[in-house]
């Protein structure tokens, strides 16, 4: 008898344990990473170069490479610039969206020949979705064509044009776990009327990569060659919304 009493009292403690783990992740609260609090220079970015190598917002850390002898970054910056109208590579810093004013957002770009990485230090956590747009340099690049790239469409306008962002996200031990698709600009539909060109912010679900350690950004364009793609390899983040498992309310 009093063995099963043991018994029943253990299934009821593991019950209650299961329930008890699964009500803390339904009860923690959505934390966001909006930027807000990162400071920023006069030029209205940051870019690496006092060599810290990351930054961190929230449960998150962004790394961040920076060469000195060519002042060039790569990783993820961060800036406040929405200068809409200006073309070209000086104008790298700045989203495209016109209401941005002087909302603080990250920029990634990538590191040829290795990934780099925002990851959560504190373990696994739910990615619930963030918030992208393209940078001006980008967009206007697509628009109307520069020195390096295309016009996105063509002369005809019907060119099957595309700019796609894939997000891997990686587990606890590394290893890559899920990958999302989001699509920067789109000329693929043979109506012309759906082409676009993503010029405002936009959120986008990311609840499909499961509890994920740290993601990455991989970009991919119709308009590549033999060095590789030729369309701005830039996208802003913004709103980055995840839940921490550790806070309960």
């Amino acid at each position: 008898m009093r063995s099963s009493f043991v018994m029943i009292s253990i299934l009821l403690c593991s019950v209650f344990i299961i329930s008890s783990c699964h009500k803390s992740e339904e009860t923690a609260p959505t934390q966001v990473v909006d930027f807000e609090s990162l400071t920023v220079s006069p030029s209205g970015y940051w870019n690496g170069s006092d060599a810290t190598g990351s930054f961190t917002s929230g449960d998150v850390n962004f790394d961040n490479q920076y060469t000195p002898a060519w002042k060039t970054w790569a990783g993820f910056s961060y800036s406040q610039k929405n200068d809409f109208t200006t073309a070209g590579f000086g104008n790298e810093f700045s989203v495209v969206d016109p209401s941005n004013n002087t909302n603080k957002f990250a920029i990634f770009y990538p590191s040829y020949g290795e990934d780099i990485f925002a990851s959560f230090p504190g373990g696994e956590f739910q990615i619930q979705s963030l918030d992208l747009c393209n940078t001006t340099y980008a967009a206007l690049s697509m628009k109307n064509g520069d020195s390096y790239s295309k016009k996105f469409g063509g002369p005809s306008g019907n060119d099957a044009d595309w700019f796609k962002l894939t997000i891997y996200g990686y587990n606890g031990s590394g290893v890559k776990v899920s990958s999302l698709d989001v699509y920067l600009a789109d000329y693929r539909s043979t109506d012309s009327s759906k082409d676009y060109i993503l010029t405002k912010w936009t959120t986008f679900d990311l609840t499909s990569l499961g509890k994920i350690n740290k993601l990455t950004f991989v970009f991919s364009s119709s308009d590549s060659g033999a060095f590789g793609i030729n369309t701005p390899s830039y996208v802003c983040i913004d709103n980055i919304r995840y839940i921490n498992p550790h806070i309960i309310l």
